[in-house]
């Protein structure tokens, strides 16, 4: 059986724990509402882009993707900047590492989130690119990936461009999935004799296919952002409820202990009295 000093210092950890523990959800909370606001606000521009894509979908395809069927697939991996998330990085890696195992498929990798990028060097994987983007990400950051990217199929041709990262669905469900940054199946070709090209078609879907792309890139890496906080929210919920149930616990094994030995020593004392008596 411990005893009450080794209690006590047990004690002393948990206590300590439950003030991260607190401290860690508390933030996570500030942030995961920051990002709540920043994508309620950005969803109904997003909504517009992928109606434009919707229908200017093939001609903005030509811009960035080459036709050639051998050509490469970059994939672009994304998780969080931190731990203390649960498997919310686990699951992703594990996911994404069955994605490129396929030898078949030639392929290219660009990662994002210092865990991503840490987990995979590790791993021996080579990157073409490595982002780490704010808790918080800013519309700018997006731009800057979009902009290493067309930079990137100036100088190599991919066939397809894959986001590996985790879905957000409410505060408590987050999985790994993988979509194509630019889907053919949801792209058509725009008809130019029903529609007016100020100053010319080229120029307009040149700049607008910039734009939907840094659209679509900055939703994936807001959905993980989000998606990190719930988890980092969830997670230290339960780390704070478990050390608090914890820290109650020995609290009582603690005065038990006490106790026993305050009783222990009035029946010694009152022993010695009564031997003295006699």
């Amino acid at each position: 059986m411990p005893t009450e000093q080794v209690l006590k210092k047990k004690l002393k950890g948990i206590t300590t724990t439950r003030k991260i523990s607190k401290a860690m959800k508390t933030a996570a909370t500030v942030k995961y509402s920051q990002l709540s606001a920043v994508y309620s606000g950005y969803s109904e521009y997003a909504i517009q882009c992928r109606e434009l894509y919707g229908i200017f979908g093939n001609d903005f395809l030509n811009e960035f993707l080459s036709v050639k069927p051998d050509a490469p697939v970059c994939y672009i991996v994304m998780a969080s900047n931190k731990g203390m998330c649960g498997n919310f990085n686990t699951d992703l890696f594990n996911y994404a590492e069955n994605l490129l195992s396929d030898e078949n498929e030639r392929k290219e990798l660009i990662l994002c989130g210092e865990k991503t990028i840490f987990y995979f060097k590790n791993k021996g994987y080579e990157s073409v690119k490595d982002y780490i983007f704010s808790d918080v990400p800013r519309f700018s950051e997006a731009k800057s990936l979009c902009d290493d990217l067309r930079a990137l199929f100036s100088e190599k041709e991919y066939s397809s461009v894959k986001i590996v990262y985790p879905q957000y669905v409410n505060m408590v469900r987050q999985y790994p999935c993988v979509k194509d940054l630019l889907n053919p199946e949801s792209a058509h070709s725009s008809n130019a004799d029903d529609m007016l090209f100020i100053p010319d078609k080229e120029t307009v879907i040149k700049q607008s296919s910039e734009k939907i792309v840094e659209s679509m890139l900055y939703g994936f890496i807001l959905e993980t952002a989000i998606g990190a906080q719930a988890a980092t929210v969830m997670s230290m919920r339960s780390a704070y409820d478990a050390a608090v149930e914890y820290e109650e616990k020995l609290e009582s094994e603690i005065n038990r202990k006490r106790q026993s030995r305050v009783t222990a020593d009035v029946i010694e004392t009152f022993a010695e009295y009564y031997r003295d008596e006699e």
